[in-house]
């Protein structure tokens, strides 16, 4: 005879899926105590996804891009002097002629000119020497405008219902007029960490009062494809550029993607400087210029890497964004659904307790505490770990305390194991995509809907339905 549970199998398998996920869908929907705890373990779960794809990467596969830093390291400071803006400024004009006799795609600067030269002629050479390439510069957003509206025309007005929301800021820092009429183009370069202080994602477009500006390494992927700004659209979870489609969250950033299968090159400032690097070398790439020596540039903490010169992001998001090798955050009601989906997957397996026997398999191999088992009925032959084991299995019997520890730790046992090798498949296979589709879901509110469904699942069937039924 069929029990309670067995003639509405299907319908106590929807339920519990429903009831399990609605628990967790509230629970972050409320963005209390749980949110934040599974923000916490998601971004650490980034973070090793990023180091694990490291110690996978093929060092054979590596190659060099066209994407070179030249940096004003310790080594140009030894030779050049301290580093002061003003006074490298002049500097800039012989460093570019070099660069630019190569013909490159575009020169990039990530420093800032912002106040004009004491001296108005290291200014107008310095410009004239720009308006003969690619040249791009970066600006940035603050809480206070003191450009005075120079950069609007370069802007696009943001339209009206737009599906997703910006980083807003009221206003721009200043640049030098002479310089700033003799660049190509420009783009923001503000950065915005998280609440830990790491910055994971960075802004495609900003908005600046009622117009939208581009991210400098946006601007320069648009100028050296040719793209128009009619060609950009900005829709939800993407950002389009002619053929280029950039996965963006909510506030339209994106993954900071520091991926070493297409290295970097850097070259020191002086050594181009000197002309130590002839100009034939800079043919056809991206040049990208920063302060990066010691205790000078825009240091940035970014996850598994640690602190890094800001000028190696945007450098890496122009190259992700050439390669498409940017990654899409699985996000929003998408994400809901997936977790919905699993609740349901999970429900209908633990109810119907069919695991097939290559799982059951598995789990007497994978799991830590058969190997432990297998690897000590080796060692306890030999006779110096015998006698000790034989000592500590009378006390073992002998004492109460000891007794009850190993009850539990077998009970616990019983109870892990099931759900033991499913966590570790969902973990392999979020890592898998992340690895080889630069597709990131956020394992925590995963990994825990499967440990809230397990124990459910598992409370439901050990009710005596016999009495209602």
């Amino acid at each position: 005879m069929k029990t309670f549970q067995e003639k509405n199998k299907y319908i106590a398998v929807i339920s519990l899926a429903l009831a399990s996920f609605s628990l967790l869908f509230i629970s972050i929907t409320l963005k209390g105590l749980v949110a934040n705890i599974l923000v916490q373990v998601d971004d650490a779960f980034y973070t090793q996804f990023l180091a694990t794809r490291e110690r996978f990467r093929d060092v054979a596969s590596q190659n060099y891009s066209n994407v070179v830093l030249v940096g004003i390291d310790d080594r140009t400071l030894n030779k050049l002097g301290a580093y002061n803006p003003l006074k490298y400024r002049a500097y800039h004009i012989g460093l570019l002629k070099n660069i630019l006799a190569g013909r490159p795609k575009a020169v990039v600067y990530d420093i800032l000119f912002a106040d004009p030269h004491d001296d108005p002629e290291v200014d107008s050479r310095l410009a004239q020497t720009m308006a003969t390439g690619p040249v791009f510069s970066v600006i940035f957003a603050s809480e206070n405008d003191r450009s005075k509206g120079m950069f609007e025309p370069f802007s696009q007005k943001a339209p009206a219902g737009l599906p997703k929301g910006f980083i807003n800021e009221k206003g721009f820092e200043s640049i030098s007029p002479a310089i700033f009429q003799a660049l190509q183009g420009f783009g923001l370069a503000n950065a915005y960490p998280d609440n830990d202080g790491l910055l994971r994602k960075i802004p495609i477009v900003l908005k600046v009062k009622d117009r939208l500006y581009p991210t400098l390494a946006f601007e320069v992927l648009r100028r050296i494809n040719d793209i128009p700004l009619e060609k950009v659209a900005i829709q939800k979870g993407v950002i389009r550029a002619g053929r280029f489609k950039i996965p963006v969250d909510a506030l339209s950033r994106a993954h900071i993607n520091i991926d070493s299968k297409n290295k970097i090159r850097e070259i020191s400032f002086y050594d181009i400087w000197s002309g130590r690097i002839p100009g034939r070398f800079f043919k056809d790439k991206i040049v990208f210029i920063a302060a990066v020596a010691t205790g000078l540039g825009d240091m940035k903490l970014v996850p598994f890497y640690g602190y890094i010169p800001g000028v190696k992001i945007h450098a890496n998001l122009l190259l992700n964004m050439l390669q498409d090798n940017l990654i899409t955050e699985v996000a929003g009601v998408a994400y809901y659904f997936l977790i919905l989906c699993a609740s349901l997957f999970y429900a209908f397996l633990f109810y119907g307790r069919r695991e097939l026997s290559t799982i059951k398999k598995l789990m007497g191999y994978i799991s830590s505490v058969a190997l432990v088992e297998k690897f000590s009925r080796i060692l306890i032959k030999t006779p110096a770990v015998r006698r000790v084991h034989q000592g500590f299995d009378d006390l073992r019997k002998k004492t109460y305390g000891i007794k009850i520890f190993f009850l539990l730790f077998s009970e616990v046992r019983k109870g892990i194991e099931p759900i033991l090798l499913h966590l570790i498949i969902v973990y392999v296979i979020l890592f898998v995509l992340f690895h080889y589709f630069n597709i990131f879901i956020k394992p925590a509110a995963l990994l825990i809907e499967l440990l809230i469904i397990y124990v459910v699942v598992l409370k439901f069937k050990a009710i005596d339905f016999s009495r209602i039924s």
